[in-house]
């Protein structure tokens, strides 16, 4: 989305409109996710946090300073109710079995290992990784949301992609 677009978009909200709010999150909607779903390696526990991200990015949204960064401002919010939520578990995330599909359909099976491969990455590799694979999101879009350099991003998704695929190595699945 264009910036000046995004500005107008957010003048409009602080003025109450509901419908461009509406605009906002299907623009920012599956970057919130990936962010929760990444740090928290559960589905569920994603949708949850997404919501009460987006939630939150509208009762908030007269606090914003720049209007032409909400995308980086609403997933600096997500990033900071993972992080509640990680601290209340007072455990790392679980690997996400629960998402393993049965293992009479190879793809669902396949697809379930992946996710639990990818949930027992560390954030820091596991975010980029879906940020940029599933969600389609530059480095450089990566890097703005979460606060980093570009370059330290491609080192993540690099190194994250090596351990994913030892990962899926020990368990036969590549």
């Amino acid at each position: 989305m264009e910036v000046e677009v995004e500005k107008a978009l957010v003048a409009s909200c602080r003025n109450g409109d509901r419908g461009a709010y509406a605009e906002l999150v299907k623009v920012h909607a599956g970057r919130v996710f990936a962010i929760c779903y990444g740090m928290l390696g559960n589905r569920h526990d994603a949708e949850d946090m997404a919501q009460q991200t987006l939630l939150k990015g509208f009762m908030q949204i007269q606090g914003i300073r720049d209007a032409g960064h909400f995308g980086p401002w609403l997933a600096r919010i997500a990033r900071n109710l993972c992080i509640d939520v990680i601290r209340q578990r007072k455990r790392p995330a679980a690997p996400a079995a629960d998402l393993a599909g049965p293992h009479d359909q190879t793809d669902e099976w396949e697809y379930g290992r992946l996710e639990g491969a990818l949930a027992q990455l560390s954030s820091d590799y596991r975010v980029p990784l879906l940020l940029f694979y599933f969600d389609g999101h530059s480095t450089k879009s990566i890097a703005a949301t979460l606060g980093t350099t570009q370059a330290a991003i491609q080192a993540r998704l690099s190194r994250g992609r090596k351990q994913l695929r030892k990962l899926l190595q020990a368990e036969g699945a590549e």
